[in-house]
């Protein structure tokens, strides 16, 4: 008696393992993406203190219409609070452009270690960070 029944061959098991494990990392990347947007662009949710965040200066030269200001009397005048580098945490730190979890505690050791900052530009004695990176970081932060 033969049996018509056919079995399925190897090969199709292999298959559906694949398609099963390529749907998981197309379900991954997506997910991953997701929390990479969220982390980016709400650094809040994660912090849990909004009022923390960095604002930049976004007011070109051009637009003012009064002369330029030394830039401790700007600073004191405009409404925009600089992250003070010698009093944040690394939490804190991390809001701010081109700053990691590693590179913030890089900053707060260095500060244990050396004592406080006396200007911003103090930040390129911190290993990581450079003059591209002190550029960017100067709208966001200040000493006190």
């Amino acid at each position: 008696m033969v049996n018509n029944v056919s079995r399925p061959t190897r090969d199709s098991h292999v298959e559906r393992h694949y398609w099963k494990a390529v749907g998981f990392l197309v379900i991954l990347i997506l997910a991953g993406t997701g929390f990479w947007g969220l982390r980016r662009f709400h650094p809040t949710l994660f912090l849990g203190k909004p009022d923390l965040i960095a604002v930049p200066n976004t007011e070109s030269p051009q637009d003012r219409k009064t002369p330029v200001q030394p830039a401790a009397e700007a600073r004191s005048q405009s409404n925009v609070a600089l992250l003070n580098i010698n009093t944040a945490a690394a939490e804190e730190l991390q809001t701010l452009p081109n700053i990691g979890a590693r590179m913030a505690q890089r900053i707060v050791d260095y500060r244990k270690v050396h004592g406080n900052f006396s200007s911003v530009d103090g930040l390129l004695n911190v290993k990581g960070i450079g003059p591209k990176t002190l550029e960017k970081l100067k709208p966001f932060v200040g000493v006190e």
